[in-house]
């Protein structure tokens, strides 16, 4: 059974390289790599560069941006040319050898939690997660938070447990962490629940010898803060030059505030139907993804773990020691940002990204039902029953996990046997990675001068992705505004990406700008007034010339629009 897990592992890890390498550069990788480049050259100038202001980088630290562009810029002095014609497949590259070892790092944590093949099928579970699996190359944020987390969770559990090496672990524990404030300063709220677990685990190990676990602490403490300050503030000259302000604590504040409660992103989202707003995020936005968009062998999984624990029979203690508070552990480090983010209301949008780092904890409650099937397979026919239609449901979601290949992130589960109707219901490629197929599709059908007599717009906000691929393959160096005269745009790039219809709608004068921009203090108003609700595919009427589908959804298309 391990060998086939294995075996199975290896091929889900390369069918992920070949996806990342695949798939199109999301719109926010255009950010990241302009961000990693002023990071670059603001480390490399030892803090010479002053010039490191754009579109609200401010409020990124900046850490992983860096390294990401460093190792960029390796193959830029190989072959520069190599380099400007490939920056999609170098930043997955990056991004995938990340995921990967995260995956690592899951293994070998569950592997000590539990056992060796619960951290097989927690592993292979993670990667047959669509939303896990679809963000692994070309997420630059959400999945390297995972590895951060994963890794920082892998060391501090061998420090608090191993007498041994325990100062090495932390050493590492401290570089993990660090690397994570350096790519989100939130993540010391995500990483709080396991370090107060295991200081409680710490006070009950030595509890006989306060003295010596005092000392340590009174070490180790400071030796942490010291490591993780120097990573979160190596890559973020803004925190430089607010501590010569004086105006250090504000500021950080102020990063705190837009990380939970981030306003210049989307500020409407389609949730089953319905658009909601962002600043508002229903409660019952995460039972709503979960019912709809989650495979449904693996929430039978999970209920099934639920159901055996209460019913004692996970409780295998002869085998695994401290069973039961290794199940309630993970529960609790899963569910923590689920109900802080319910708690502190957090603006939730595309789906479960921002929860990303979740999903492989969940998955780790999943494959202990699973396990528990495979070892009671020959003495219970419900168990036999239940692999049977566990194995069914899981035949129909690979499927469509396979067919969707490399979008698997816009999965929907088979709460809409008709894949196709989904797209009334949520948002599909809310990231533009399919410009990079839709371009392609575009050069088999019109020849390069027709498309550069194309007036192309884009519809949701990935300009600088859609112009990287026109530029790429077609020489193309502008976009045009779908308002502008008399430039105004031809064709319209779009995916059914949520927006606000504003510009020359009387009915929100005076609470936006001449662009159509809404104004911070009447953004409430805007969102909420009738009839400026909108997507882009319902926005913009005309034909189709070319458009990127999967299982009869439509994920993106060049629009020729109506005179």
């Amino acid at each position: 059974m391990n060998k086939i897990l294995s075996y199975s592992i290896i091929l889900l890890i390369l069918f992920a390289w070949w996806s990342s390498l695949t798939i199109g550069l999301s719109s926010d990788e255009y950010f990241h790599h302009i961000n990693g480049l002023v990071r670059y050259k603001f480390l490399i100038s030892l803090g010479e560069i002053q010039k490191f202001e754009f579109r609200n980088n401010q409020f990124y630290p900046g850490l992983y941006d860096t390294i990401s562009y460093g190792l960029g810029q390796i193959v830029f002095l190989i072959n520069k040319k190599l380099y400007a014609n490939n920056i999609d497949v170098i930043m997955h590259f990056v991004n995938i050898s990340f995921s990967t070892l995260s995956i690592l790092g899951l293994y070998l944590l569950t592997q000590r939690l539990f056992d060796k093949k619960i951290a097989l099928i927690t592993s292979l579970l993670t990667l047959l997660n669509p939303f896990f699996f679809g963000h692994m190359g070309m997420n630059s944020k959400d999945v390297i938070v995972f590895f951060a987390f994963i890794w920082s969770c892998y060391y501090f559990y061998r420090y608090c447990t191993e007498d041994k090496g325990f100062f090495k672990n932390l050493i590492l524990f401290s570089l993990f962490f660090g690397f994570g404030c350096g790519v989100r300063l939130t993540f010391v709220v995500v990483i709080f629940p396991v370090i107060i677990v295991g200081l409680f685990y710490l006070f009950r190990k030595y509890r006989s010898n306060y003295l010596y676990l005092a000392k340590r602490l009174i070490f180790h403490i400071p030796t942490v803060s010291f490591i993780s300050v120097i990573l979160v503030i190596l890559c973020w000259p803004h925190i430089m030059v607010e501590a010569n302000k004086g105006t250090l604590f504000e500021f950080l504040s102020l990063v705190i505030k837009n990380t939970i409660n981030w306003n210049d992103g989307p500020k409407i989202g389609l949730l089953n139907g319905n658009f909601y707003e962002v600043f508002n995020t229903p409660k019952s936005y995460f039972l709503t993804v979960v019912v709809y968009r989650i495979p449904f062998y693996f929430s039978l999984l999970l209920m099934a773990s639920y159901f055996l624990f209460f019913l004692k029979k996970l409780d295998t203690e002869n085998e695994i020691k401290n069973y039961n508070q290794k199940f309630f552990l993970v529960n609790l480090i899963a569910f923590f940002p689920v109900f802080l983010a319910l708690i502190l209301e957090v603006n939730i949008y595309d789906n479960l990204r921002l929860f990303l780092f979740t999903i492989p904890l969940f998955c780790i409650i999943a494959a202990l039902s699973l396990d528990y099937f495979f070892k009671n397979i020959k003495d219970s026919i419900s168990t036999r029953i239940s692999l049977v239609v566990i194995l069914i449901l899981f035949s129909f979601s690979f499927y469509r996990f396979i067919i969707l290949t490399p979008y698997q992130y816009t999965y929907v589960n088979y709460s809409y046997p008709s894949f196709g109707k989904s797209v009334e219901k949520f948002e599909q490629d809310y990231w533009g990675t399919s410009y990079k197929e839709l371009i392609n599709n575009l050069g088999s059908k019109f020849s390069k001068e027709e498309i550069q007599r194309f007036k192309i717009a884009d519809c949701f906000g990935g300009d600088s992705t859609l112009l990287y691929y026109l530029n790429k393959n077609f020489g193309v160096k502008r976009l045009y505004s779908i308002d502008e005269r008399p430039l105004r745009a031809t064709h319209i790039v779009l995916t059914n990406r949520t927006f606000l219809n504003v510009i020359n709608n009387p009915s929100v004068k005076g609470l936006v700008n001449e662009k159509g921009h809404m104004l911070v203090k009447n953004m409430e108003k805007v969102v909420r007034t009738p009839g400026v609700k909108t997507t882009c595919y319902e926005q913009y009427i005309g034909k189709d010339v070319v458009k990127v589908s999967r299982n009869g959804v439509t994920l993106s298309a060049l629009r020729k629009l109506e005179k």
